[in-house]
């Protein structure tokens, strides 16, 4: 009997997908804390903090760069999987648009770091950084995943970060080199994703035809509003340490940055399931909504027991952990440690329900809420860090994270549990 339950799960091609794209994306888990320990040696936590800075600033402009694609882009490719030539035009459109927000993202982040002081201070940092901005758009993951072409984002993924883990242990030699950490993540990114391009285009995967102007700016008028309330998203996870930087200073945002390390796994972890079954919910939600939700729930429901059983090791093993880390101050950190150990179990809330409403094409509820949460953490921050530093900073993404969940729930009240009920 449980012979034959094995090879039926084995045999399922929905698990052998995930378990090829797992491998994958556990190496995204893995390599940060790989390195970390490395870098924090060599360049201390003020050049790791330095560095987590530039990363974080890059990271918030690359959701400009990716123009919404890894939500509708992914939908618009998965749903039309079936009709190649639409799968080619849609292609070409985002590819089009990606390339002309990096121009424009590129030339907006030049004059940003010539005129504002705190980035011109480490402007070779910030510079530098920038590369990850091309690398994101040569990314072609969005585009194998509406097809689902999972075991070639596997490839990637892996010698994007062999290479990158290689190229980190090999150049980085001294405390100054921390201006490369960001540079060298962005090079080995666009080395893999440029040779994965070559592949999908010579097995004509990806056809890319001339672009139509008219689709492009048809494109752009439908996705502004959602790449705007990306943008502010990224803001609210990635806007913490620029402004721990900015109202402290490095060594805190170093303190600050070994902790997200640790705590963003959990975030990585669950976008990575977003990404992976995003297409599979919309489609099932398009075919028979009571069974979309059905199986989104028994999903995330044993996915949450998962995460609560991590986060529950890691907030009685932090000492251990930390000393992984080699940090200066490990009592404190023990402490920060503990208490962020709340925020993956809201994480684990927060990002299915967020599946839900842009699966229903909530997008304008999806927004607004996006945009006031967004406002409200880096304006806390910003008021109350003086006060309570690290300490406040936790608490407040827990809130934050907390008042998101509450209003997804209110956004799909009469379209998940009125239609569960009937």
């Amino acid at each position: 009997m449980f012979v034959k339950i094995f090879q039926s799960i084995k045999n399922n091609k929905q698990f052998q997908n995930f378990s090829i794209y797992g491998i994958g994306q556990l190496f995204n888990l893995i390599t940060p804390l790989l390195i970390a320990p490395y870098i924090i040696k060599l360049c201390g936590e003020e050049g790791f903090g330095k560095a987590g800075i530039g990363l974080s600033f890059a990271f918030i402009l690359t959701v400009l760069v990716d123009f919404a694609s890894g939500i509708n882009g992914v939908k618009e490719i998965s749903v039309n999987r079936n009709q190649p030539e639409i799968v080619q035009s849609i292609a070409t459109t985002l590819f089009s648009i990606k390339l002309i927000s990096l121009l424009i993202v590129l030339l907006i982040s030049s004059v940003l770091i010539f005129n504002i002081s705190f980035l011109y201070q480490e402007k070779e940092l910030f510079f530098l950084s920038l590369i990850i901005l091309v690398s994101q758009a040569l990314n072609p993951t969005w585009f194998l995943q509406g097809i689902e072409k999972f075991k070639v984002i596997s490839v990637i993924t892996i010698s994007g970060k062999i290479l990158y883990i290689i190229m980190v242990l090999l150049l980085i030699s001294k405390s100054k080199d921390y201006i490369f950490v960001n540079f060298y993540f962005g090079l080995s990114a666009i080395i893999a994703n440029s040779f994965c391009l070559y592949w999908l285009v010579k097995r004509k995967h990806l056809v890319i035809t001339h672009p139509n102007k008219r689709e492009i700016i048809s494109t752009f008028k439908r996705d502004y509003k959602l790449t705007f309330s990306q943008l502010l998203l990224s803001l609210q996870q990635y806007s913490p340490i620029l402004l721990v930087g900015y109202f402290g200073n490095s060594l805190l945002a170093g303190q600050y940055k070994i902790i997200e390390q640790i705590i963003m796994i959990f975030r990585t972890y669950l976008q990575v399931l977003f990404n992976f079954i995003y297409p599979r919910v919309c489609y099932l939600l398009a075919q028979n909504t009571q069974n979309g939700i059905r199986k989104w729930l028994l999903f995330n429901g044993a996915n949450f027991t998962i995460v609560l059983i991590s986060t529950l090791l890691i907030f009685i093993f932090s000492p251990e952990i930390l000393s992984y880390f080699n940090v200066s101050d490990q009592n404190n950190l023990s402490f920060y440690l503990k208490l962020a150990s709340f925020i993956p179990l809201l994480f684990a809330i927060n990002i299915p329900l967020q599946q839900l409403v842009l699966a229903f094409n909530l997008q304008k509820q999806y927004v607004n809420i996006t945009i006031w949460i967004s406002v409200f953490l880096v304006a806390s921050i910003a008021t109350t860090f003086s006060l309570w530093q690290l300490t406040g900073i936790f608490i407040l993404l827990m809130i934050t994270e907390a008042i998101v969940v509450i209003l997804y729930l209110y956004t799909l009240r009469n379209k998940v549990f009125k239609k569960s009920i009937l």
